[in-house]
């Protein structure tokens, strides 16, 4: 069992290990694992040889991921990085390289913790569901024929570098580079680091865990401030790739662990392939907050993609008043209260601006967990199925970015799905919504 150091709170301490004490002895990783694999073996039969799995991409290329840590300390950057690869359509043998989309038990006990579900449950429905893989190859080369447009995403409260991985895919199979941070400000439901490299030729990882933090007193303030530590891994990341472009090669902290010595991933491969000129920030709720307050803060940012944005964080900060690139706000129905969507109006002002709402969707539309686990949040609602509530979502996103990015080069299949599905989206300001 990894032991969490000082990074957490006294209450996320107790909570784990409550919860660890408490369910070990029926959902230790080992029976987890064992029992993941047995479903693995009978979805195998099932699904024509292949595992249960995300939609698979909708781009010309096939996608691939991997796994980056820089530094050995807290304040390193920890990301999954998805791209395009050569490899073939035609290869029967690609789903052998899907991933699970859960990594590890730890994540499934941070969940838990967020979300304030018990672990059994958590479980249960996880086995019920099945072991999802993501339906991408895991440390295959990256294509780099053509300089590719980079992304930097960045996830919401009790997120993770995995939780908008068919977003990511479907980003990825259209050429782009898509860098999935992992927040280290206990905002992610669980995320780690090495102290050392002996701790990570050990495997020994230090545990991040989420922190909840109360309404009430000093709430702003405390959000507030993660959003700058969130801001600041997001301009990391740009500063990472531009010096990787230009030929400085970082170490790649989890080369040094054993089970990782067989990705073929390089960093060396990307270098001199970046467009480091032009930066798409991409954020989901505390995300879209983060990369909001991030954009004046670098030149090379030239548009930014807003899902759901939880504009609380930042209501004191006037960023309305100086940006001035293009933005698209994609929201779903039922998040918005009144003082959001006034929030998100001061935005609204200027030619290049878009926003549009899904109808009969919720918060977790934007998110994998509605193509695993169905929907959890209002429950009494008439919902839309979730995989077209992801192609809607997935072809505005595509859309705005061949307008203001030139890629996709070809968008006409999602111009002509979103005229199919004209009935389940709006365009314009989103109304606050009523219960």
């Amino acid at each position: 069992m990894i032991q969490a150091t000082g990074e957490s709170s006294n209450q996320n301490k107790s909570s784990r290990g409550r919860l660890e004490a408490s369910f070990a002895p029926l959902f230790s990783e080992k029976i987890i694992t064992f029992s993941f694999r047995q479903v693995d073996l009978i979805e195998m039969v099932w699904f024509n040889g292949k595992p249960r799995h995300l939609p698979t991409a909708t781009g010309p290329f096939i996608p691939g991921c991997s796994d980056i840590m820089l530094d050995y300390n807290k304040t390193g950057l920890f990301l999954r990085l998805f791209y395009p690869t050569n490899v073939k359509k035609t290869d029967d043998e690609n789903w052998s390289k899907w991933i699970p989309w859960l990594p590890n038990h730890l994540y499934l006990i941070g969940m838990s913790v967020t979300i304030k579900v018990r672990l059994y449950l958590l479980r249960l429905i996880f086995w019920w569901y099945g072991n999802y893989h993501i339906p991408v190859l895991y440390g295959e080369k990256v294509k780099t024929e053509e300089n590719m447009k980079c992304i930097i995403f960045s996830h919401g409260l009790g997120g993770s570098r995995f939780l908008y991985s068919k977003i990511s895919i479907d980003l990825a199979s259209h050429g782009f580079l898509v860098a999935c941070l992992e927040h280290r400000d206990n905002s992610s439901c669980h995320t780690y680091y090495y102290s050392s490299q002996e701790d990570a030729a050990e495997n020994k990882k230090t545990v991040i865990d989420f922190q909840h933090i109360p309404f009430g007193e000093n709430h702003y303030e405390k959000r507030n401030a993660q959003i700058k530590q969130r801001s600041i891994e997001c301009i990391e990341t740009i500063d990472f790739f531009k010096r990787l472009n230009s030929g400085t090669v970082p170490k790649n902290i989890l080369d040094d662990v054993e089970e990782r010595k067989d990705n073929n991933f390089r960093l060396d491969d990307l270098v001199g392939k970046i467009d480091i000129n032009n930066f798409t920030l991409f954020g989901h709720s505390f995300g879209a907050a983060t990369v909001l307050y991030t954009l004046p803060k670098r030149k090379e940012i030239k548009q930014t993609v807003l899902l759901d944005p939880w504009m609380f964080p930042i209501k004191n900060e006037n960023i309305h008043e100086i940006v001035d690139i293009p933005l698209l706000f994609v929201n779903t129905q039922t998040f918005h209260i009144d003082s959001n969507v006034k929030a998100m109006a001061k935005f609204m002002t200027k030619n290049n601006r878009e926003m549009y709402t899904i109808r009969q969707s919720t918060h977790e539309n934007q998110t994998d967990t509605v193509l695993i686990s169905r929907y959890w949040l209002n429950l009494f609602m008439k919902k839309i199925d979730p995989q077209q509530a992801m192609r809607i979502n997935n072809a505005l996103v595509l859309k705005f970015l061949h307008q203001f990015v030139n890629t996709p080069a070809d968008v006409e299949q999602y111009k002509s799905y979103l005229h199919q599905n004209a009935q389940h989206f709006e365009e314009g300001l989103t109304k606050p919504w009523k219960k």
